[in-house]
């Protein structure tokens, strides 16, 4: 009998899940409910993005860790390991890939403060070199390999973020401050969703113009005969672009009624902590956006 061969394709663009996948979850599988599993993600992603702040880490690195905690969480369930672990992993893991490396003492650190803070409760640094600090530390760790085991060491992602501007640019419009910020917050807030992980980065960023430019019809006219998007070699017609922009207005709806009633979530020590209740002033326009839409 010959040796089974196998192929390897090594690739630079974003992984891109079957819809197959993306419905039937190792999470769901163990008994998980999809409800409760899109809260667990939010929450995730927004432990992030609070941690990347403290860290003062750049948006780009804050981004390649909820691509990277939500493609994890395709492959393992939610049920079976710790969602705070995987997202401080996913954290200083992205930070070293973006160049903005952080100590792992220090993402620890900023974890546990904001822990603290959505217990109310009053913040107390960890004791260093202490037996909580290495119970995390080497919870992190683990994680950290368990994460590029899992993903085969593909952890490269391509931002939307630079491809808004060059669109912009080319349709003229590079100066509309506005239409930029605003197709900017879109992009940041669909972070918590499963976008990135079902579109490519052309798409994502077409999507986001069009409905920042829906927001702001009255002052940016786009292209319609041939559609402005075909230029960018964006193979989608106008119902299914306006399809991914509806998706965004749904997770931003979520995410501004998430945030604003501040729902509680059980932890792994069974307790009830809160998420943080400051609105970031993307999801204030989400929630501008979704009255407006009628949703």
């Amino acid at each position: 009998m010959g040796e089974e061969k196998v192929k390897a394709v090594l690739s630079l663009d974003n992984c891109i899940l079957p819809d197959e996948k993306i419905k039937s979850t190792p999470s769901k599988a163990d008994g998980l409910s999809v409800d409760d599993e899109v809260d667990i993600r939010i929450l995730g992603c927004d432990f992030i993005q609070s941690g990347g702040i403290l860290l003062e880490l750049p948006q780009v690195a804050m981004a390649t860790a909820q691509i990277l905690f939500q493609r994890f969480f395709y492959s393992k369930s939610l049920v079976k390991h710790s969602y705070e672990h995987v997202a401080m992993s996913c954290l200083f893991l992205a930070a070293k890939i973006e160049e903005s490396p952080r100590r792992v003492r220090d993402v620890i650190n900023v974890f546990h403060h904001i822990k603290q803070f959505w217990n109310e409760k009053p913040f107390e640094p960890m004791e260093y070199m202490g037996n909580q600090f290495f119970i995390s530390k080497n919870a992190v760790i683990k994680a950290e390999r368990r994460i590029l085991k899992e993903l085969g060491f593909c952890v490269h992602v391509k931002h939307p973020h630079k491809l808004i501007t060059t669109y912009l640019q080319i349709l003229d419009n590079e100066k509309n401050k506005k239409l930029v910020q605003l197709a900017w917050n879109y992009m940041n807030d669909s972070l918590r969703s499963n976008v990135f992980l079902r579109y490519s980065p052309e798409a994502i960023a077409c999507a986001c113009i069009h409905i920042a430019a829906r927001k702001l019809k009255d002052q940016v006219p786009l292209p319609s005969n041939p559609p402005w998007y075909f230029l960018f070699d964006v193979s989608l017609d106008e119902i299914e672009v306006s399809l991914i922009s509806f998706q965004f207005l749904g997770c931003f709806l979520f995410v501004f009624c998430w945030l604003t009633l501040s729902l509680s979530v059980f932890s792994s020590d069974g307790l009830l902590h809160n998420p943080i209740s400051i609105q970031s002033e993307e999801s204030k326009l989400c929630g501008c956006v979704c009255v407006r839409a009628g949703v």
